[in-house]
């Protein structure tokens, strides 16, 4: 894995940090008296899993100078961090990481390019006696007294940012050796009731240091669609109607359909954005197709090239041959023809079947139309036969 130094000059400190993979980004901020190297077998797993992973060494850790005096400065770093990150980014922060991304998220500028933020055995309504006892307990009270209090003053502040934020949060909790207690999760779940939480068994308070892997997979599992779900919202696909209500509840259902059916994370993330440049049957684009960047950043080069080719898909051109191995699609803006084989024609088949069964369920179609799905469904059946025969059994072709 090809690692890539990264430099952030602050008024009054360098910060050093890294980056590998490439995909969606997620930002790794790690706890108090560590460094950015205990996420290296966290990010070895999640770049194999198609994210772009950066961590940075906070400042007065590791290689990055300055000083931690106050969480406010911490703060100011992590919304520097972001600013030089393509919006959508997911935010990891594992104790003093997790509560300098609430307060940086406590701006509405730097919460507007997070797509979510993962709690690692952090909660904002810190307990002050039992924080102190906790880190006197590792030898950490007395290095970083200052910083301490500083952190329990600020904990009201903490609190309501929390109660403000707008974005999915996840709290991943250690075991027995975790210092987050049930009653730490009611409050932030009163807090925040759109959040969720899991806990990692066999892990203490530092995750990453005690069950990486497990933790990369939670990451990979529950993140993967926040970035392209921030860029539809921001795109206004709610506020486009789409058979069966607008047309983000549309691709929900289609991204759910291919999952019913062990679509790969590929295909889960196309069918999610299958209309973002518009389709040939569904002409209203979220963005144009000049501006793929954009869908890249938020699903991956490999999931962005499968949207592009449905959306630019001539379809009477390319429905005529259907059945034919490799599948000649034909370019709608440029007439050009790109053959599809293997799993490009695999999940392109896929996807057009779950949506075009979600059309089916909830548009008032003519019979005449219907019975135009069910053929071009069989049709797709040259590709994934057992797939096109589950929805052919739908009641809605009938």
């Amino acid at each position: 894995m090809i690692v890539r130094e990264r430099r952030l000059a602050r008024p009054d400190a360098v910060l050093k940090g890294h980056e590998t993979g490439a995909g969606p980004t997620v930002l790794l901020l790690h706890a108090g008296g560590e460094r950015r190297r205990v996420w290296t077998p966290v990010t070895d797993v999640l770049a194999e899993a198609g994210f772009r992973c950066v961590a940075f060494d906070q400042r007065g850790h590791g290689d990055s100078a300055g000083s931690p005096r106050t969480l406010a400065l911490c703060a100011d770093d992590v919304a520097a961090m972001l600013h030089a990150e393509p919006p959508g980014c997911v935010v990891v922060g594992a104790s003093l990481g997790g509560l300098a991304a609430i307060a940086a998220l406590g701006d509405p500028a730097v919460r507007a390019g997070v797509a979510g933020l993962v709690l690692v055995d952090v909660v904002p309504g810190l307990d002050p006696g039992r924080v102190r006892r906790f880190l006197a307990a590792g030898g950490l009270l007395d290095t970083h007294a200052g910083l301490v209090e500083d952190i329990l003053a600020g904990v009201p502040r903490l609190r309501e940012i929390t109660a403000r934020l707008d974005l999915p949060i996840l709290l991943v909790r250690g075991g027995d050796g975790s210092p987050v207690t049930d009653d730490d999760v009611d409050r932030l779940l009163r807090q925040a009731p759109h959040a969720a939480v899991t806990r990692i068994p066999g892990a203490g308070h530092l995750i990453a240091r005690d069950r990486p892997v497990a933790l990369a997979e939670t990451l990979a599992a529950v993140t993967t669609e926040w970035p392209a779900l921030a860029l539809l919202r921001g795109l206004g696909a709610e506020r486009v109607s789409h058979p069966g209500g607008h047309l983000l509840g549309h691709l929900r259902r289609v991204r759910d359909q291919v999952a019913e059916w062990g679509g790969s994370r590929r295909a889960r993330l196309a069918a999610l954005c299958h209309a973002t440049y518009g389709t040939d049957g569904f002409p209203h684009p979220l963005l144009p197709p000049d501006r793929r960047a954009r869908l890249r950043a938020a699903i991956g080069d490999d999931a962005e090239a499968l949207v592009h080719l449905y959306d630019v898909c001539d379809r009477s051109k390319t429905y005529a041959h259907l059945g034919a191995t490799p599948l000649p699609l034909t370019d709608r803006f440029t007439g050009e023809t790109v053959p599809l084989t293997a799993d490009d024609l695999t999940d392109f088949a896929v996807l057009t079947i779950a949506n075009e069964l979600d059309v089916a369920r909830t548009a008032a179609l003519t019979t005449e139309t219907r019975s135009g799905i069910r053929a071009l469904i069989a049709a797709l059946g040259a590709y994934v036969p057992g797939i096109s025969r589950r929805a052919l059994a739908d009641p809605a072709l009938f």
